[in-house]
């Protein structure tokens, strides 16, 4: 029976980019329905498409629109475009997927947190043929999550100036000045520093969180970086007791960053832990055999996160 008597016909082979393309259109009917907005960037053609989602979160209308990179771009907050263009010009080099959380001014001026997914589609040689933005707008959630970390800081104020002992020192320095009051004096050892606790990550709400709870513990000292560059140089001059590196950053992988830190005088044994979303096995096993001491999974355990600070205070005399 040929070809035609069964109702099929030979057609030339697809482009590599067709696949792609279908898988694209069933992706375009999964966003309408979940209110992800999607951008896409067809390197060849250099042309960006936004489905519909993404017109109504960005305030503009498709009516009539041609949406242009250009354009797209100058809706960028702009002490974030170079954040944007970094993760992008990562992707070109090393073909993956990279979470980042930017802002946008929208045309009418209204400012948008943006929690996105950037990933790219490539040929059989691994060349890039496009790259595609998945995004929420989370504005909503971080201005509660902001307000919770408030909340915290006031509960943990509260909870200071509400002992005894705090009112008691305050009330034996105000007999001799007036309308003063100084918080109680915390007792250390004089001989021993503080723990140095260095953070790179590049998410805000995951380095406010990290530090509030840090606070709680008086013989930590934390300092952060937003991406590796930043990390590097604060590791440089600060010297840190223990490294705390996310595992996708804007501008490097936290095992590469650690190589590099390595190389700092001081840091070549100095303990460091991984902390990333990724779960599966194999990370962790690429980060052990990268040198890292531990492994923390998003989100954090801090009680573990405690456990194995106190094993490093143990183990170093911090002078």
């Amino acid at each position: 029976m040929n070809e035609s008597v069964r109702g099929f016909r030979q057609t030339a082979p697809e482009p590599e980019f067709g696949l792609a393309e279908a898988q694209r259109r069933m992706q375009h009917q999964l966003m309408a329905s979940t209110g992800v907005a999607q951008s896409v960037f067809n390197l060849a053609k250099q042309e960006l498409t936004w489905n519909t989602r993404a017109y109504q979160m960005l305030g503009v209308s498709p009516v009539g629109a041609t949406v242009t990179l250009d354009f797209a771009m100058s809706l960028i907050y702009p002490d974030d475009l170079d954040l944007l263009i970094r993760a992008r010009e990562q992707l070109r080099m090393s073909p993956g997927a990279i979470e980042l959380d930017y802002r946008v001014v929208r045309p009418d001026g209204e400012l948008l947190e943006i929690h996105s997914l950037l990933f790219s589609e490539v040929d059989s040689q691994g060349r890039p043929l496009v790259f595609v933005e998945l995004s929420l707008d989370v504005t909503e959630r971080k201005r509660v999550e902001n307000a919770l970390i408030q909340s915290a800081r006031l509960c943990r104020v509260l909870d200071h100036v509400s002992t005894d002992v705090y009112w008691e020192q305050a009330s034996d320095f105000t007999d001799t000045q007036p309308g003063l009051i100084t918080p109680v004096p915390v007792a250390t050892d004089s001989l021993q520093r503080k723990m140095r606790v260095l953070y790179v990550e590049d998410n805000m709400y995951n380095l406010m969180l990290f530090d509030d709870v840090m606070r709680t513990r008086e013989d930590v000292e934390m300092r952060m970086a937003q991406n590796g560059a930043q990390g590097f140089e604060v590791a440089s001059t600060w010297q840190p007791d223990v490294l705390v590196l996310d595992g996708r950053l804007p501008d490097i992988h936290g095992i590469d960053l650690l190589k590099r830190m390595r190389t700092i005088a001081g840091l070549e044994e100095t303990p460091a832990f991984m902390c990333s979303a990724d779960t599966l096995p194999e990370h962790k096993i690429l980060a052990e055999q990268a040198g890292f001491t531990g492994y923390w999974t998003k989100p954090v355990d801090f009680d573990k996160v405690f456990d194995e600070l106190d094993r490093v205070a143990a183990s170093n005399i911090l002078r």
